[in-house]
């Protein structure tokens, strides 16, 4: 249905800024407005059969009907026939003109049904008066935005009705009687078609042609079987809906969103939308971890906050820790070689540091006295000599055998993503791994997080491990600066926080792996998203039954059937999709569809079938134009040679009318040519425009073959001329022609003709249809066939096919060529024209003859598009398939299928290379063993300074002098004795000097 109707009636528009409102999907409207509908009031008729075909129709209040209305054609079984009140060129029979003249009775209309009088005279017919009534309601409505299509409407209050000087009743009642406007207007000849003609498929129910649009409209609604009308219940019934429906469409048209008088009203934007659900047993176990990790936030804060500090400063540094012991008088002893007399080292270390040392190793170097401690001036730098190798210790995270382990597993997740993103691009995408939501939560978010979850602690231990080393890494070679040692404050944040610091130090390797640390957040977050679930169309085999076979068994015609140019105008204007089985292009053979399967809902069926379209070719034409406008004989005839080398003269008759006195115009011309009898003394002159088939008419001599061979021709033609008639002839405007033609004068004339046939094409395609036929996707599966003999048996030639096609669209195209000084086409060759080029340019008589070379495309493409709509809806034409004939095909049906997204696979992938690099970089050059335990606690960090004079230094320094440099090796202490530890040069000699 369209905006705003439904079938009871039309509602009074409204909207709202639904981008504003809501980002919903499929956004609702609801608000309270008005309804406009209208009901029958039907009375059987008082009928009076004064002879076998002759029955007067009274309604007892005063308007009887003259005897002489007939409805029913003879050679149909059924006939009906709406009889409105108003009088007009349109219809063939009126209440006013046959016996009801009086205003009060013109809103009534006469509605009969009934049986041939051919078959028997005496069956009894169906007569009902009628009258409509108006009315309006205020109700609750519910839009479906964008299209404002009506899904739900609750009535508010009572039907009120409309009065005449509302609602201008006279106007639609007479549009619904007569099929024509009561003022009439210019427009396109879709627009301008009074009687909608729907003959053809009347006459294959068995019912003969009615001249009203009413009666179609009624059965087309309701569908039921012809007898069934007879019963006057039914058939007021038939009549109230289809009333209802034109009077809707009628409102509709008539209002629009400006129309209301209070503006705005209050209403509810609503709407379905893709939502995040919540798994509750998982909400509660996170809800409890946060609960938890709150708690032991706040306690490390209080306790933090509660307890008290004696550091004068932040131990942040090598340089800082010292700095401390320097200064403190009961610390200094452990690193310049003092103790209380009678103590040992070790003793004064544990008593002053027994809670931090417990479970450090022993140092190496020996008990001095204090008076044995030389002065720093007189002690010699040391000689390098060798010594006992010296066996430093290194934390197992740093062994090879976890290194391995671990580049082990950064491979193994590396090579598992690739292979499920190749193998869900070569199969569509994986199965869910469970019905349950909560397993599929778990196996493609949870797990990948918790392996990026896993991952960050790791790092973050590797992290911190070459932060505490990197300062000693850095004196190894005993030639260090001290702002690249000692004064290192690599340990005063998280690991993850001194990247800026590792890179200003030229640290790369730990400023590499911080930055690895911090990504791992973002690695947790792109395997979140990695696997996806997405709706799939999935295909399954199946055998399709086929209901055609791919051939023609016969080819005719219905006389003087539009369904093909409305089907066209529906599509070309509209948007309204084509047919079943038909593209632009092409017609398919079908097979059977069902939407419904134990595999579940089916949304699209797939198997190869034969296509049937045509090759449409223009070649420039040319002729008398003077000859053609005022109707003289041989305005054009071309000779073709038959199959059998045999000549024929082919031709087309049609004078286009209404060109008098009109100083632009143009006329839009597509006939079929047929043979002509050229010896006929009154050959071309002034004939009519005979119907396709009625070859006798032109030449009763022409053979079946001659006939064939014409009939393949299309002629098509654009003209623009100015033309006018002395002043004192009285021909009329839309006279035909006068019999005189050459009182026409023919001011100035130009014109385009093209000749144009066409050939059929067949090839197998695969065709993708949903559940109603609707083609959703075509691919050519083979050639175009060159014998075209299997398709056409039993004698059938395929130029009988496009002829036939042929003489189909010209007989509705342009039984009367009209001349027109406007943009309006009076053709259904010019509006299609218009519309398949989005363009008036072809159509305009203020503009020049269109060029052939750009405007035979568009025809071309026409034709080829028509023909694939004659063939659609002539399915009859094919042959019935063998009972139980089925063809190979699949069905497409919708299945939730997981799949990995581009962009988190690009991430991922990306983050993991870096994560193995960073990895096996970090085991290849990882600090060397050295150290004779590890510098956890500041005691094992004294231990590394134990005799080294920089204590003393850094009592009575703030910074190290610039030019310094430091190491860790060998070094003669201030006790005079060899240590290992932390010295700076020249006192120092590395450990693999």
């Amino acid at each position: 249905m369209p905006a705003y109707v439904l079938s009871q009636g039309a509602l009074e528009p409204f909207e709202a800024d639904i981008e504003r409102s809501t980002n919903e999907a499929n956004p609702t409207l609801t608000a309270q407005t008005r309804l406009y509908g209208t009901s029958l009031n039907c009375e059987q008729a008082v009928q009076n059969r004064s002879d076998p075909v002759g029955i007067s129709y009274s309604n007892g209040k005063g308007c009887t009907t003259d005897s002489n209305v007939l409805i029913l054609d003879p050679v149909s079984e059924y006939g009906g026939l709406y009889v409105g009140y108003y009088l007009d060129q349109h219809a063939d029979y009126s209440l006013s003109g046959v016996g009801c003249p009086s205003l009060t009775n013109s809103h009534l209309f006469l509605a009969i049904w009934g049986k041939s009088w051919h078959e028997n005279p005496e069956a009894s017919v169906t007569a009902l008066f009628c009258e409509p009534s108006y009315w309006t309601q205020q109700v609750n409505a519910t839009l479906t935005a964008p299209s404002m299509n009506v899904s739900k409407v609750v009535p508010l209050g009572p039907r009120l009705p409309i009065s005449d000087e509302d609602f201008n009743r006279t106007a639609i009642e007479y549009v619904i009687g007569t099929g024509a406007q009561a003022v009439s207007k210019r427009a396109d000849i879709s627009e301008d078609v009074s009687i909608i003609n729907q003959n053809a498929n009347l006459a294959q129910l068995g019912i003969n042609g009615t001249t009203t649009n009413m009666i179609p409209f009624a059965l087309g609604l309701t569908r039921l079987p012809p007898s069934q009308y007879a019963d006057p219940h039914e058939f007021a019934s038939s009549l109230e809906q289809a009333h209802k429906l034109l009077h809707a469409l009628a409102v509709q048209q008539l209002m629009s969103r400006d129309d209301n008088d209070d503006g705005q009203r209050p209403g509810v934007v609503g709407g379905s939308s893709r939502a995040i659900i919540v798994i509750r047993p998982l909400t509660i176990v996170v809800e409890c971890l946060l609960g938890f990790v709150t708690l032991l936030t706040l306690a490390l804060l209080f306790h933090t906050h509660s307890r008290p500090s004696l550091l004068s400063k932040d131990p942040a540094s090598l340089t800082d820790i010292i700095g401390l012991v320097a200064k403190d008088p009961k610390l200094y002893p452990l690193t310049a070689c003092q103790r209380p007399e009678g103590a040992s080292l070790k003793s004064e270390s544990d008593r002053l540091l027994r809670p931090r040392t417990e479970t450090q190793h022993r140092s190496s170097s020996p008990d001095i006295s204090e008076d044995q401690m030389p002065e720093r001036g007189t002690r010699e730098p040391p000689v390098a000599k060798a010594s006992q190798q010296i066996h430093g210790v290194r934390p197992i995270e740093m062994s090879l055998v976890v290194g391995v382990a671990f580049v082990s597993l950064l491979l193994l997740a590396f090579s598992t993503i690739i292979a499920v993103k190749i193998y869900a691009n070569k199969k569509k995408g994986l199965s869910l791994p469970s019905h349950s939501a909560l397993i599929n939560q778990i196996v493609l978010n949870y797990i990948p997080i918790a392996f990026a979850t896993f991952l960050e602690p790791l790092w973050l231990l590797l992290n911190r491990l070459l932060c505490t080393l990197q300062p000693f890494e850095a004196l190894r070679h005993a030639n260090s600066r001290s702002t690249s040692s000692l004064d290192l404050k690599y340990t005063s944040l998280p690991p993850q926080l001194i990247f800026w610091r590792a890179f200003r130090g030229r640290h790369y390797l730990l400023s590499a792996v911080c930055a690895i640390g911090l990504s791992a957040n973002l690695l947790a977050i792109s395997l979140n998203g990695l696997l996806e679930t997405n709706v799939l169309q999935i295909s399954t085999d199946r055998n399709l039954t086929r209901r055609h076979a791919p051939m023609f068994s016969h080819i005719h015609r219905q006389p003087d059937a539009w369904d093909y140019q409305y089907v066209a105008k529906a599509n070309f204007s509209d948007g309204v999709a084509l047919p079943p089985w038909t593209t632009p292009s092409s017609f398919f053979v079908p097979f059977a569809v069902d939407a419904e399967s134990e595999l579940g809902q089916v949304e699209g069926f797939r198997a190869v079938t034969q296509g049937f379209g045509s090759k449409t070719k223009c070649v420039r034409a040319k002729f008398n134009d003077t000859a053609f406008i005022t109707g003289q004989k041989n305005y054009f005839s071309i000779d073709q040679v038959t199959r059998s080398g045999k000549h024929v003269t082919c031709g087309t008759f049609a004078t286009p009318s209404g060109g008098q006195n009109k100083s632009l115009a143009a006329v839009e011309v597509l006939h079929q040519m047929r043979p002509l009898d050229v010896n006929q003394p009154d050959f071309g002159v002034n004939q009519p425009d005979f119907p396709v088939g009625s070859i006798s008419n032109i030449e009763s001599n022409a053979t079946q073959e001659a006939t064939s061979t014409c009939n393949s021709l299309l002629l098509a033609g654009f003209l623009r001329a100015n033309i006018s008639v002395p002043f004192n002839n009285t021909a009329t405007e839309h006279t035909t022609i006068d019999p005189d033609p050459k009182i026409l004068r023919i001011n100035s004339v130009s014109s385009l003709w093209m000749l144009c046939q066409s050939t059929v094409a067949t090839a197998r395609y695969e065709v993708t249809v949903d559940g109603s036929g609707r083609v959703l996707l075509a691919e050519r599966a083979g050639p175009d066939a060159e014998d075209l003999g299997s398709f056409f048996p039993s004698g059938i030639q395929s130029t009988l096919l496009v002829n036939t096609a042929t003489s189909i669209l010209t007989t509705g195209a342009n039984t009367a060529p009209y001349w027109h000084n406007d943009t309006f086409t009076d053709s259904w060759f010019g509006y299609f024209i218009k519309h398949l080029s989005n363009s008036t340019n072809f159509v305009d008589p203020a503009t020049a003859t269109p060029v052939f070379e750009q405007v035979a495309p568009y025809v071309e493409n026409l034709y080829d598009r028509l023909f694939a709509i004659v063939l659609s809806l002539n399915q009859d034409w094919l042959a019935d398939a063998d009972k139980g004939t089925a063809i190979p095909g699949s069905l497409l049906i919708p299945c939730q299928r997981v799949f990995v997204s581009r962009p988190m696979f690009i991430i991922t992938a990306t983050l993991l290379a870096l994560n193995i690099v960073v990895a096996m970089a970090y085991w290849t050059w990882r600090p060397k063993r050295m150290l004779p335990q590890m510098p956890y606690t500041i005691a094992s960090v004294l231990n590394m300074f134990h005799g080294s004079g920089l204590v003393k230094e850094v009592e009575n320094k703030e910074d190290w002098e610039e030019h310094w440099k430091f190491g860790y090796g060998r070094f003669v202490g201030t006790d005079g004795k060899p240590h290992v530890g932390v010295e700076r040069r020249p006192f120092v000699v590395p450990l693999d000097a």
